[in-house]
């Protein structure tokens, strides 16, 4: 009775918040301001999610599996702007659990060749979390964009181009994560892009920042969560230096995009023994493979390979474990496909349809520890944008 009240709630929220989105649209509208040199434009989208879990033991939209049956994944709004050698962005999204309420807030400055950004915006690393969530190929990102790489955080970053080939990013920052249990402190960031031909774009990124650990709060370690939210890897107390190091690769012939990245995350963990000893770093791997096919305007089918695992640099031991303090981490992985498709029925009306299986290496970890299978995993998105 209480769950089926709440779902009737749920899905009057949904409907309450879709009235609301459309009904500012005329407004929004209205609100662009091109005065000579100033620009302002209201942006915006709903993300409106369905998916289905089917066999799952573990009951949708908790803390071991985040991703719920039915929700309103995100409700973003804010403003673009410019202003002669000025530009601007702000954004907030109170649904989307990823960091605080503020999403973007900078301001940008043409120097010559140079371009400067100060504010929260999102750190240069991997090409996965770069895009706007309302461009991603499928409902979520990839599982290294979600687990390992570097997101929002305030701090100030140098763009600018070397030649006619080359691109660079790098900052320094308070932080590699606003908001969350996990984030590093000051953290210095880079991207390098190189392109060698039209269709080819090969970059390298890596990041380094402080990590301090307190006993009386959580554990500030990275956690490892599958495309479907489910969380096969608890985060443990790491203290010392956490360095990133990834690379990717784009190559679009024709109608057809190729992507593939990897990423490396290192995560001290000084003096985190029972005796106060230093302890075997964390490690995370992070792998992404995609393939999308354009075969129509604004229509795409798209392939994907995820692979996230999660051990420490250590020798392996008898004694492995998934206390926050373990001498030995016990080796988790999780392996996943994904097939996907979006149809653009109308410049602001955009259709996703997800189906995948997930697999897990270490079975005490898996969503049922008592036989090993693969987990399917469907999903559908209508997501209604500003025009």
């Amino acid at each position: 009775m209480i769950a089926a009240r709440n779902r009737r709630r749920g899905t009057a929220r949904v409907i309450g918040l879709l009235f609301l989105f459309t009904g500012l649209w005329p407004a929004a509208a209205s609100a662009q301001q091109p005065a000579g040199d100033f620009e302002l434009t209201p942006t915006g989208y709903i993300q409106l999610d369905v998916r289905a879990f089917p066999d799952w033991p573990v009951s949708p939209g908790t803390g071991r599996l985040n991703r719920d049956t039915v929700e309103v994944r995100r409700l973003r709004g804010g403003v673009d702007g410019s202003w002669r050698r000025l530009s601007f962005e702000f954004s907030v999204d109170p649904l989307d659990e990823d960091g605080g309420l503020i999403k973007d807030a900078y301001a940008q400055v043409r120097v010559g060749a140079y371009r400067i950004r100060a504010g929260q915006f999102k750190l240069p690393g991997s090409r996965a979390y770069a895009p706007s969530a309302r461009n991603t190929d499928f409902l979520e990102r990839a599982a290294l964009a979600t687990s390992l790489a570097m997101r929002r955080d305030a701090g100030v970053m140098v763009l600018g181009r070397l030649g006619s080939r080359v691109d660079y990013e790098a900052g320094l920052f308070a932080g590699d994560d606003n908001g969350e249990a996990d984030r590093a402190g000051l953290t210095s960031a880079g991207r390098l892009e190189w392109e060698p031909a039209d269709d080819l774009v090969l970059a390298a990124y890596g990041s380094e920042g402080r990590l301090s650990a307190v006993d009386t709060d959580p554990e500030n370690g990275l956690s490892g969560r599958a495309p479907s939210g489910y969380r096969f890897y608890e985060d443990v107390y790491v203290q010392g230096r956490r360095r990133r190091f990834g690379g990717d690769v784009e190559w679009s012939p024709g109608t057809w995009q190729f992507t593939a990245e990897a990423l490396r995350v290192r995560d001290e963990r000084r003096e985190q023994g029972l005796d106060v000893e230093d302890l075997p770093a964390a490690v995370g791997l992070g792998t992404s493979l995609t393939a999308r096919w354009r075969f129509a305007a604004g229509r795409d089918v798209v392939l994907g390979y995820d692979y996230l695992a999660f051990d420490d640099a250590g020798p392996t031991t008898a004694f492995d474990s998934v206390r926050p303090r373990a001498s030995d981490i016990r080796a988790r992985a999780m392996h996943a496909v994904t097939v996907g498709g979006s149809w653009r029925l109308a410049p602001w009306l955009r259709l996703l349809g997800n189906a995948g299986m997930e697999w897990f290496s270490e079975l005490r970890s898996a969503p049922d520890p008592t036989q090993k299978r693969g987990y399917v995993v469907m999903g559908t998105r209508l997501q209604i944008e500003m025009p």
